[in-house]
């Protein structure tokens, strides 16, 4: 018994091969997996950039109101930036548009150069900011009276 014990001694854990092996196999998971998951769900970026440019609204919102100032968000459409007054700007992900009607009906403004401005009560200009893909879309209704921020997914009709 003292015998096979020892050989089974000698014998146990893994090769440099194996472990090679294992760890080439790992690489090339690690490496395919994420496109398949990036493929399989479309919209993920999409609802991410809609709940980041929420997030960015109810910052600005807050600035506002801790600051006692009127702070505004700008939008460029051309170059799908946006950015806090005049702080470091932020750009959406590829694929995705970006457009705004704005609660006031402003004339005579460039169209690709937009904003919403909160004021230190809370309210806010007012407004609808929609970011659409290639299967959806996501409305962000910016309350002018409370300057509450709400995002709805939109469906697009394939007709």
């Amino acid at each position: 018994m003292n015998v096979s014990s020892r050989h089974f001694r000698l014998q146990s854990g893994f090769t440099l091969l194996e472990i090679l092996v294992v760890l080439v196999i790992a690489t090339f998971m690690f490496t395919l997996i994420p496109p398949l998951f990036s493929g399989a769900l479309p919209g993920v970026k999409l609802k991410g950039a809609a709940r980041d440019l929420a997030v960015v609204l109810r910052d600005t919102r807050s600035q506002a109101i801790i600051s006692n100032t009127e702070q505004t968000l700008h939008l460029d459409m051309e170059t799908q930036v946006y950015r806090i007054g005049s702080g470091k700007p932020a750009l959406l992900p590829d694929g995705i548009n970006i457009t705004i009607q704005p609660h006031a009906a402003e004339t005579g403004l460039d169209t690709t150069q937009q904003s919403l401005s909160f004021f230190p009560d809370g309210s806010s200009s007012g407004g609808q900011i929609i970011l659409q893909g290639e299967n959806r879309s996501y409305r962000l209704d910016v309350d002018w009276l409370t300057g509450n921020i709400r995002i709805e997914e939109i469906s697009i009709d394939a007709s």
